[in-house]
């Protein structure tokens, strides 16, 4: 739940004060007068007799209450409601190198990339359509494009330990991946029409999520790789794992710098993942970005009427328990 006016929940306060009073009011009260010198004469005329504590209290406790629920009807409460976006094409670049079988993370550094995206993949909705590509020495593709999303999550599990990291060639194969539909007649991904000024821009035909844990270590260079799909409007989101060296770059550590430079590019985003966990939140979270809208849907009115429901109980039990106790 959100809230609109968040602000105006200060007003819940006020009830919360208004009890506080109250019941600093019920401890001034007299304990010790009573109607009868004799106790034990009191003590055998009320035996018997039910509390009316309940009957005394819970009145001024529902309109407290329906204080609170105006105050939370004030602040507009909204629910969000997930809607599936229109199906997409996803590619997961994944890195393979030898230095993915590093133990840092549970049981390794591949382990937990095939966890990550095997999530991702269960959050898209299951129209989305979603390709694999392996690379380390080289790269190629281990799953075209498909909406078979149990297919996906057997070839992110065949996934095996390679060679070296050649970044530029996985985005390459990622591109080369792309349906036909998607690609022009030379193979290349297809450009996008010249946009109408004044008008939304297109919707990217696909998206890479790329993920590796070095530094490039030759092929096609990367960059160049990230203009050709910045010209066919391909946003590749970019994310680190494992260590972190100096500057972003040496000692085994992934190259911040460059896979900050490739996102920018096609005009996505980098993210770095230090464990496990956290590279299984940032999947998570790119899949529900990349795959759901969420609709707002106010329920202030809804409480505004359960809070006049409640106050009229209230006076109603309060009227009626006074004048029985009369």
């Amino acid at each position: 739940m959100e809230y609109i006016v968040p602000p105006l929940l200060w007003w819940v306060a006020l009830p919360v004060v208004l009890l506080a009073l109250y019941a600093y009011a019920q401890t001034r009260r007299a304990p010790d007068a009573v109607s009868f010198s004799n106790v034990a004469l009191l003590k055998l005329a009320m035996a018997g007799r039910p509390s009316t504590a309940i009957r005394r209290h819970l009145p001024p406790l529902m309109l407290a209450l329906a204080l609170a629920g105006a105050a939370v009807a004030l602040a507009r409460p909204a629910l969000r409601t997930p809607l599936p976006r229109e199906s997409a094409t996803i590619i997961l670049v994944i890195d393979v190198s030898g230095s993915m079988d590093a133990r840092d993370m549970f049981p390794t550094r591949l382990a937990a990339a095939k966890r990550a995206s095997r999530q991702f993949v269960d959050t898209l909705p299951s129209g989305f359509m979603v390709g694999v590509v392996e690379f380390s020495s080289g790269a190629s593709l281990v799953q075209p494009v498909t909406d078979d999303h149990a297919a996906v999550h057997a070839a992110i599990e065949g996934l095996k330990i390679g060679g070296g990291t050649q970044i530029g060639d996985g985005l390459k194969m990622a591109l080369a991946s792309l349906p036909s539909e998607l690609l022009a007649p030379d193979g290349r991904p297809r450009q996008p029409a010249a946009a109408i000024p004044g008008a939304p821009p297109p919707p990217p035909p696909a998206v890479v999520l790329l993920l590796t844990d070095g530094v490039n270590g030759g092929g096609a260079p990367p960059l160049e790789v990230a203009q050709e799909a910045r010209a066919a409007n391909v946003p590749v989101f970019t994310i680190g794992m494992g260590g972190r060296g100096m500057f972003g770059r040496g000692g085994g550590d992934v190259d911040e710098e460059l896979l900050q430079e490739m996102a920018a590019a096609t005009g996505a985003q980098y993210y770095f993942a230090p464990g496990g966990s956290e590279l299984a939140r940032v999947y998570t979270d790119l899949g529900v970005a990349l795959g759901w809208d969420f609709a707002r849907r106010e329920i202030g009115g809804y409480v505004a009427v359960a809070s006049v429901a409640v106050a009229g109980l209230g006076l109603a039990l309060g009227y009626l328990w006074l004048h029985r106790d009369l």
